[in-house]
């Protein structure tokens, strides 16, 4: 990528010559940018903080209370960050780093736990606001049906919910449906796309008998599938050993990738 810039810079400066001499003219007059207040840059840098040590923060604020969760979220709020950015730079990323603490022996794995309910209960807490700024629907509102592998309510599948709701979608979730509740949810109703989580192998084989033949008894045939989880960021392959159209790293990619595959239809 680098190697190609430089080849192109030449041919850069050639285009850019007249506009070189019109600044530099005596006659000319030249535009200078206003330079920023050092109170927007102090801004600028606050809404840059993010990273490693605010999310020991939030996961110690996790790992403390309820109370102290929701008021560190709204502290970063108040700084000026929307709430689809702390979510998507705040809250998952705590939730990795949590992961790797217990992978790490730092964290012990009922700490872990109580810290990622406490995160959930303030995304519960937080959906009104961070719908606030959801997007008016044109025309008929696309469908999700959101499948977890998992037994309980995960994060992540909680996130994907808020930010395809955000978009205007309506979206039905199921948690560690069996092949027929599956095919019953598929049936009671007209998806657009079939979302499923998967973050553990142990959860392969029974996706793979959930989605078997899922096209085929869904009342949408022309359904979409698409995975996400963390077992999918370590295997990718699992898009077409599992027959799914495509994969979502984060909850803003999983949206824009949905829209842009039913677009193509």
């Amino acid at each position: 990528m680098l190697d190609a810039a430089v080849k192109r810079l030449p041919r850069f400066l050639l285009d850019i010559a007249p506009i070189q001499r019109l600044i530099n003219g005596p006659s000319r007059l030249r535009l200078v940018a206003k330079p920023e207040a050092p109170e927007q840059l102090a801004h600028a840098r606050a809404l840059l903080a993010l990273g490693t040590s605010q999310w020991s923060e939030l996961a110690h604020a996790a790992t403390d209370s309820q109370d102290a969760t929701l008021n560190l979220l709204r502290a970063w709020r108040d700084q000026g960050r929307s709430w689809p950015d702390i979510y998507l730079r705040g809250i998952s990323p705590t939730a990795q780093l949590m992961g790797d603490w217990w992978g790490a022996d730092r964290m012990d794995f009922a700490s872990m736990s109580m810290a990622m309910v406490r995160l959930q209960t303030a995304m519960y807490a937080l959906s009104p606001e961070f719908m606030a700024g959801s997007r008016p629907v044109q025309g008929a509102p696309r469908r999700l049906l959101l499948a977890n592998a998992a037994s309980q309510h995960s994060l992540g599948s909680l996130m994907v919910a808020e930010f395809f709701r955000l978009a205007g979608w309506r979206v039905k979730a199921v948690h560690a449906p069996s092949a027929q509740e599956l095919s019953l949810a598929l049936q009671s109703d007209w998806f657009d796309v079939l979302g499923v989580g998967i973050s553990m192998e142990q959860q392969v084989p029974q996706v793979q008998q959930a989605l078997s033949g899922a096209r085929q008894r869904s009342a949408n045939p022309g359904i979409k599938i698409m995975l996400g989880g963390f077992l999918i960021q370590q295997r990718p392959d699992l898009v077409h050993v599992l027959g799914a159209d495509f994969s979502a790293d984060a909850a803003d990619e999983a949206v824009q990738s949905a829209e842009r595959w039913l677009a193509m239809n």
